[in-house]
């Protein structure tokens, strides 16, 4: 019994450091704008900006616009979703806890508007 107790344990501990971004995409985005650029666009003016902050952030296709991911080691990555919208972009950022926010990232989200 106490090994079961020590095992469901661990496990939960290992699965709470995880820190993919789909944990924190399901969410409310902490900001939520549009854009009249088309997707690929804002994620050309987005990238760049986001690459000088966090060096390894990626950009990946989907559905209906990209992905662009900030790793974090400390908490959940910072997630910024770009969808076609009628005539631009729905431009959704998710970013952890208020303490792991990145203020330059955010900024660079608003200024590719």
């Amino acid at each position: 019994m106490q090994s079961r107790r020590l095992l469901g344990g661990v496990v939960l501990a290992l699965l709470g450091g995880c820190s993919l971004p789909a944990s924190v995409v399901p969410g409310e985005p902490n900001v939520s704008k549009y854009s009249e650029k088309a997707p690929k666009d804002y994620a050309a003016c987005v990238l760049p900006m986001w690459q000088k902050e966090v060096s390894n952030s990626t950009q990946a296709s989907i559905s209906n616009g990209y992905r662009i991911t900030a790793p974090s080691i400390i908490t959940a990555d910072e997630v910024l979703d770009i969808v076609k919208s009628k005539d631009g972009s729905r431009v959704s950022l998710y970013q952890g806890p208020p303490w792991a926010k990145s203020g330059a990232l955010r900024d660079a989200v608003r200024d590719c508007l």
